[in-house]
């Protein structure tokens, strides 16, 4: 593409939607994102879509499900923040952080979710089994700063917050209400009817992302950094939650 502002992505069927009677019609690639407010370990690769609009990265979307589908590595695609109707609109810029992998758990949005971290484990090793020549056949459609930077990208766990209004937690300790005790400090989310959630977690912030900055972080759950956590809360049966919050 020519225009600067969109030239990080290849808009295949320019002027597709404007016939008819008026009205804009629906685009072929436009997808659905995440409505509800939630945080999501995601194991794969990471680039900004700082000049890409929402269509632009529903279209992108399609073209990783079609590579998913071609190689049978079925990884899938996270946009942080909100990409509904409520967020931008189709033709507007979306900032947004865009993860390509496998999900490691998701949820928090009307309490805690409980993650395991082998499974995150699992998904971790799963991307990095994917095979550079499906990388790369994925980044095909970027250019510019976008397609430089999944060139550089390494495989490795992101934690994001997805849907409106979001941030999220992720957290290490033990399920417990604010008016009780446990390990560390109590955090606890606020659902999507802005009503805090009655259960929390005492403990300790492994990472926190929000949809002002920053939308996304790489976290380690390898037995190092767990083991320490553990030593610092000192509780054996402390796990890994996420807690959302609707701001």
């Amino acid at each position: 593409m020519s225009d600067e502002d969109t030239d990080e992505f290849e808009d295949e069927d320019e002027g597709e939607g404007d016939e008819g009677d008026g009205e804009e019609a629906e685009s072929p690639h436009e997808v659905s994102f995440d409505e509800d407010t939630e945080g999501v370990l995601v194991a794969g690769k990471r680039f900004s879509a700082s000049r890409m609009t929402r269509k632009q990265i529903g279209e992108f979307a399609q073209h990783v499900q079609a590579v998913a589908e071609k190689t049978g590595h079925a990884v899938t695609i996270v946009a942080s923040g909100d990409l509904t109707d409520t967020g931008p609109a189709p033709d507007d810029t979306a900032y947004t952080e865009v993860h390509i992998g496998f999900e490691g758990g998701r949820g928090g949005t009307y309490g805690p979710d409980t993650i395991s971290r082998d499974v995150a484990l699992h998904v971790l090793e799963k991307a990095k089994a994917v095979p550079a020549e499906v990388w790369a056949a994925i980044g095909e459609k970027l250019e510019g700063d976008a397609r430089e930077a999944w060139d550089e990208a390494t495989v490795t766990m992101y934690f994001t917050c997805v849907g409106p209004l979001t941030a999220a937690t992720l957290a290490f300790g033990v399920l417990g209400t604010e008016d009780g005790e446990g390990p560390g400090k109590y955090m606890r989310g606020v659902d999507m009817e802005q009503m805090p959630h009655e259960e929390g977690v005492w403990g300790q912030k492994v990472a926190y992302v929000q949809y002002e900055s920053p939308e996304s972080e790489e976290v380690d759950l390898g037995e190092a950094a767990h083991a320490e956590r553990v030593k610092e809360l000192g509780d054996e049966n402390a796990r890994y939650f996420i807690l959302a919050r609707y701001d």
